[in-house]
C-alpha cells in the first residue's frame, strides 16, 4: 500500500486501500463445526448481568444462533435480532423465541425498537461492519441506542494488521467483506462518532485455532462535552 495516511473518505482506511464493492451477501448457513468469535456473546451476557439489563439487541444477527444460545442460558432475556433478506426470514421461520426485525443496516436511520427496550439492553454488532459498503448508518444506530439508554455496545471486526498485514492493499480475502480495518484505522473510525471506548482489545477469531486476530471494543455513550466534537468529525467524513 503506497500511503500511510488514514483517509476519512475510506472510513479511515489507509489511502489507496481497495474496497470490495459490491460484496457477496453473507448467508449465515455454514455448519462446519467451528464457532467464530466464540467469546463475544458470552461477554455480552456478562455485561448484561453486570449492568442489570434484561435485553440483548443484535445488529446483523444472521441466523442468530449465538443470540438464541444466550436465551437458552438466561431464559428471562429478551432477544431482538436485526438483519435483512434470507437471514432474518430464516430467523422468523425457525426461531420461535425472540423478536426479529428486518432492517438494512446501510440505510436505516432508526429501528422499530422502543426506547424502553433500548434502555433495558446491551447491544452487540459482531463481525458486521466489515460487510457494509457504508458502515456509518449502523454506527449511528448504535449511537442512537446508547442515547436511548443501552448500557453499552459490543462491536467486533477482523484486525487486518494481524491477519494479512497493515500494508495489505485490499480487498479482503473473504468475498463478503468490503474492507478489513487495521487496529489504528478502526480506532480512528470509531473516533468519528459520539461514543466512548470503554474497552478495546483482541479476541479469538474461532475456537479451532484460537488466534487473537479479531478486534473487540465495548462502547458507551460519550461524555456530553465530547459528543459535539465527535459528531462534527463524523459529519466531516460523510
Amino acid at each position: 500500500m503506497a500511503s500511510d495516511t488514514l483517509d476519512p473518505g475510506l472510513h479511515c482506511l489507509r489511502a489507496g486501500y481497495t474496497q470490495r464493492v459490491p460484496p457477496e451477501y453473507f448467508v449465515d448457513a455454514d455448519d462446519d463445526g467451528v464457532t467464530w468469535q466464540p467469546d463475544v456473546y458470552p461477554l455480552v451476557l456478562d455485561l448484561a448481568r453486570e449492568h442489570g439489563r434484561t435485553a440483548v439487541i443484535d445488529l446483523g444477527c444472521g441466523r442468530a444462533g449465538k443470540l438464541a444460545a444466550l436465551g437458552e442460558q438466561d431464559p428471562g432475556l429478551e432477544l431482538v435480532g436485526v438483519d435483512y433478506g434470507p437471514n432474518i426470514a430464516w430467523c422468523r421461520e425457525n426461531l420461535p423465541r425472540g423478536r426479529w426485525v428486518e432492517a438494512d443496516l446501510e440505510t436505516a436511520a432508526a429501528l422499530p425498537i422502543s426506547p424502553g427496550t433500548a434502555a433495558r439492553s446491551v447491544v452487540v454488532c459482531s463481525d458486521v461492519l466489515e460487510h457494509l459498503v457504508d458502515p456509518r448508518p449502523a454506527m449511528r444506530l448504535i449511537c442512537r441506542l446508547l442515547d436511548q439508554g443501552a448500557a453499552c455496545a459490543v462491536v467486533s471486526t477482523p484486525a487486518r494488521d494481524l491477519r494479512a498485514g497493515t500494508a495489505h492493499p485490499g480487498p479482503p480475502r473473504n468475498p463478503s467483506h468490503v474492507r478489513e480495518w487495521a487496529q489504528d484505522e478502526f480506532r480512528a473510525f470509531l473516533g468519528g462518532f459520539p461514543v466512548a471506548v470503554e474497552r478495546a482489545g483482541l479476541t479469538r477469531s474461532d475456537d479451532r485455532d484460537g488466534g487473537l486476530t479479531t478486534q473487540l471494543v465495548v462502547l458507551g455513550p460519550a461524555a456530553p462535552g465530547a459528543a459535539a466534537g465527535a459528531r462534527g468529525t463524523e459529519a466531516r467524513a460523510r
